[in-house]
């Protein structure tokens, strides 16, 4: 196994992972969704400008979790 990960520049754990197919697919990046979330979090910023990322995004979380949206991450 340590051989064909040094062929492949990959660590052992990962290929171990793979081969028990522990990992998840990647999901496809869902870029439309992007400034939709960029407007509300300008919106926010304007609202409070003394608030950092992780105020804000704990609000938009907030705001996210009361229309049933999943959450974003900072």
């Amino acid at each position: 196994m340590k051989v064909v990960a040094d062929a492949l520049g990959v660590a052992r754990s990962n290929l171990i992972l793979l081969l028990k197919g522990a990992t998840r697919p990647r999901q496809r990046y869902r870029q439309a969704q992007d400034g939709v979330m960029a407007a509300r979090i300008t919106t926010l910023v304007s609202e409070r400008p003394i608030y950092g990322y992780l105020w804000i995004t704990v609000i938009l979380n907030r705001e996210l979790r009361t229309e049933g949206l999943p959450p974003v991450n900072h």
